[in-house]
């Protein structure tokens, strides 16, 4: 098991099983991107290599959202940490002065694939601490693509990361898609992390990891807090 990177959290779960693919399931805001910083993070820490795949805002945005909660992402661009950025080509000129795997769109999934692949084989180097990743978000991907294609996406593309001993988490936004196409997802996913907002509040839930009643946190400068 290895942890999230949110310290009340990862008490409540026990951490979340290495080499599997999890679905972060919730509304549009920074909850998820939160999270998803807390996870990196805490692999960099751990000297595991991280990827972040971003369809959704420019790296240099997840940059400073990053930077925000204490998390220095910029200074291990190219040093165990790699941005596949598929976002950058609706700007019409992608930077040139970044170190990051550009994509030319979240309907390019054969060059993601690639990306991916490419990604692992220059980070995942050392076998006893397989690499992490994020990616961010499946909605634009079917937002991009047919539903099928994207679902066979996920499903070849989570199975070589499993094998290669990558744990991901793949951000959907909740009330977006379809009911057959969130519950397709999840079939796909090894387990989901679920996140809502009521009342003004936040709260979470991981039924498969034993958190079964909703926990409620707030998001702060310094990331995701259980309260």
């Amino acid at each position: 098991m290895i942890n999230l990177g949110v310290p009340k959290l990862d008490k409540l779960i026990g951490g979340v099983k290495e080499a599997s693919n999890i679905l972060i399931l919730g509304p549009p805001g920074p909850e998820k991107t939160a999270l998803g910083l807390h996870f990196i993070n805490e692999g960099l820490d751990n000297k595991q290599s991280c990827i972040y795949t971003t369809s959704d805002v420019a790296p240099n945005e997840i940059e400073e959202r990053a930077g925000e909660m204490g998390v220095d992402v910029s200074s291990r661009i190219g040093k165990g940490f790699t941005f596949i950025d598929c976002y950058s080509w609706a700007l019409g000129t992608p930077p040139v002065s970044r170190q990051d795997i550009q994509v030319p769109g979240p309907n390019a999934l054969d060059d993601m694939s690639i990306a991916v692949a490419q990604s692992i084989q220059e980070t995942g180097k050392d076998p006893k601490t397989g690499p992490r990743m994020v990616l961010h978000s499946l909605s634009t991907l079917l937002l991009y693509n047919n539903p099928e294609i994207t679902f066979r996406f996920v499903q070849i593309t989570g199975a070589r990361l499993k094998a290669a001993g990558c744990t991901t988490l793949y951000f959907l936004e909740s009330g977006m898609h379809e009911e057959r196409m969130v519950v397709t997802i999840k079939h796909l996913m090894d387990s989901v992390v679920e996140m809502k907002n009521e009342n003004n509040k936040s709260y979470l839930t991981a039924p498969l990891y034993g958190l079964k009643k909703w926990a409620e946190f707030e998001v702060n400068k310094k990331g995701i807090q259980i309260l």
